[in-house]
């Protein structure tokens, strides 16, 4: 959307949804880029443990190049979301009759199952976080060696499962009630959904940035 401000545009209910389901889209791959990072550090840990330097601090490198970039561009893309909405609200209204069309119903459909996919997505990739830390620490018992993994990796996993149930539940509540506008024969956007997936993204981003620096220290 960011590149066709140019086209005309209206309040069009699928065009709303579209725009859900493409930030969505961006959202789930710069946490997967972040959960990527983080695997990386885990990795790096274990190969000085195992007294590979190189590949240590190659993957210590790919932690760096995955993380920080993607926190950054989360702000970023939450911005031009607010921007997009902004460009969409310009156009004008659409009829009535255009509301209440089965397309929109799929549509919703579609933008609910984005929401279920990319908070499944998350809560995986949460527990590939949690299942290597203890694959770490077996290991290292078997070693007879402590793999140093800094205070800043505890709950990171944690946090992944929880931003994923919140997309669950957001989306869940977003897809009720836009049915329930539609049956009505309106539609306007959620804005108090996003606002508050908004704060929840900002303070889970926040939260994972410290975590990330008390790693790095």
């Amino acid at each position: 959307m960011m590149f066709l401000k140019h086209l005309p545009t209206v309040q069009e209910p699928r065009l709303y949804m579209a725009l859900e389901r493409t930030y969505l889209g961006y959202f789930k791959l710069l946490f997967v880029s972040i959960g990527t990072g983080l695997v990386s550090e885990r990795l790096a840990v274990l190969f000085v443990a195992l007294h590979y330097a190189k590949l240590g601090h190659f993957f210590h490198g790919l932690f760096n190049l995955l993380t920080w970039p993607a926190i950054v561009l989360i702000f970023v893309v939450g911005f031009n979301f607010m921007l997009d909405l902004k460009h969409i609200e310009k156009g004008p209204p659409v009829a009535a009759k255009e509301i209440i069309d089965p397309r929109i119903y799929m549509a919703a459909e579609r933008t609910f199952l984005a929401w279920v996919r990319t908070g499944i997505g998350l809560i995986a990739f949460g527990f590939v976080i949690e299942k290597f830390d203890f694959f770490l620490e077996q290991l290292s018992i078997m070693l007879h060696t402590k793999l140093v993994m800094g205070e800043g990796f505890s709950g990171m996993g944690i946090v992944f499962i929880l931003l994923g149930v919140t997309n669950l539940v957001i989306g869940g509540i977003n897809f009720i009630r836009t049915v329930k506008k539609v049956d009505e024969g309106t539609y306007h956007i959620h804005k108090f959904l996003y606002g508050l997936y908004g704060v929840i993204l900002l303070g889970i981003t926040v939260a994972l940035a410290v975590m990330i620096i008390r790693v790095s220290l």
